[in-house]
């Protein structure tokens, strides 16, 4: 049996997909330990983890952090190398006395370019974004002195790696940030520049299992028309606008709606519901997408991935970082077509949702695409990877 440590951060996106492959390890008689927010405390001891909380100091810089800058690049580098500041202290406190044989952590955390040498442990990096073949910034953008956030990041980088007697990774080997092994979440024909990545990359694909959904459902009301499913993700859903141009675009359409509209919309400021629409907060997507024709999507990386593994085409409406990527691999792919957010009408997305659903193509190429992401391993193959991985930490030293 092996003692494996976790090491994950805030988001839903990047610690949905672990949790099978802890449920897994579990099942096969290893021991995981897991840090993370208190939020996915819950879960984790559901399927027999032992929680270890990031705590307070971590919500405490998260509400304090102000960058240096608005540059939007070496603003995200500035969090991620002063998150890690934060983080790192917190989680060797808490596993001080501990021993290890494997990390696993996220590939959030620049830190996982420097965290396995504190630790002296053999790492694998959790990416559940696209594993990114190079920086969005050419070499002279990545030299000191040529903005003063770039060298806010270098200094604190530098002061980290100092304090813990750990080789200063370059900006690109801590922004794209691997692992002894890497674990990429979807097929690599879905990632760009697939076929560049080596053989320390597995591309699992999807890592989906069962979920529970605490909220009713009212399943009754599903009836025999096409189902649309419409869903921006968790986090960017004050949409109120957006909902109501769905509404206006369905409303007479034929087509029967599920929506998803999160915590930050009230229902009743979208005005009248038709009857061929269900609206819920929460959605049990993954119940939803086996009954779908078409899923309409934000096109964050687990969602489209869910997608495909089903055999959904998609409508791709990025508002945000990596949505655009995958935007651009639907797109590619030719297995749904994206739109742009700002620009969009209740007119667009209509017409575009019938060219999709009459088009024979659309599902000829989200059905083979789908056979590859059942067949490339999910969660199962990730716990393989993990478990052909190894190394011993014995506590915090520092």
């Amino acid at each position: 049996m092996s003692k494996i440590l976790f090491v994950n951060g805030n988001l839903h996106g990047h610690f949905n997909p672990t949790l099978p492959v802890v449920r897994e390890l579990i099942s096969r008689g290893e021991e995981v330990w897991y840090f993370a927010s208190d939020k996915f405390k819950e879960e984790l001891e559901t399927v027999g983890a032992h929680f270890i909380s990031t705590g307070a100091e971590i919500d405490k810089f998260n509400q304090g952090f102000a960058p240096s800058g608005n540059h939007p690049f070496y603003t995200l580098l500035e969090y991620k190398v002063k998150y890690d500041k934060a983080m790192i202290p917190v989680l060797l406190e808490q596993i001080k006395g501990l021993v290890f044989d494997i990390l696993v952590f996220d590939s959030y955390f620049g830190a996982g370019s420097f965290l396995p040498g504190i630790l002296k442990l053999t790492s694998v990096c959790s990416t559940t974004t696209f594993a990114i073949p190079k920086l969005p910034l050419t070499d002279d953008q990545l030299l000191r002195g040529c903005h003063p956030q770039l060298d806010e990041f270098y200094r604190v980088l530098e002061e980290q790696c100092s304090y813990w007697k750990v080789p200063v990774p370059d900006a690109a080997q801590y922004f794209l940030v691997k692992g002894d092994v890497t674990l990429v979440y979807t097929a690599r024909e879905f990632n760009p520049g697939g076929a560049s990545f080596d053989n320390t990359y597995a591309f699992v694909g999807p890592s989906i299992s069962n979920r529970v959904f605490a909220n009713e459902f009212p399943w009754h009301k599903l009836g025999g028309d096409k189902l649309i499913f419409i869903s921006m993700g968790t986090i960017n859903t004050a949409l109120a606008d957006f909902y109501k141009m769905c509404i206006e675009a369905f409303r007479e359409s034929g087509y029967q709606i599920v929506m998803s509209i999160g915590n930050k919309t009230e229902i009743s400021s979208l005005g009248t519901i038709p009857d061929n629409f269900i609206l819920s907060r929460q959605v049990p997507q993954l119940e939803i997408l086996k009954r779908t024709a078409l899923f309409i999507s934000h096109g964050g990386l687990n969602s489209i991935n869910e997608a495909i593994y089903y055999g959904v085409p998609c409508i791709v409406l990025p508002l945000a970082n990596d949505q655009y990527i995958t935007a651009a691999q639907v797109a590619k792919m030719k297995i749904g077509i994206p739109l742009a957010f700002q620009e969009v009408s209740a007119a667009t997305l209509k017409s575009t949702t019938d060219e999709i659903i009459s088009t024979s193509s659309y599902q000829e190429n989200i059905q083979k695409l789908r056979d590859v992401f059942q067949n490339a391993g999910g969660y199962s193959k990730a716990a393989d990877v993990i478990q052909q991985t190894g190394g011993t930490y014995h506590g915090n030293k520092k």
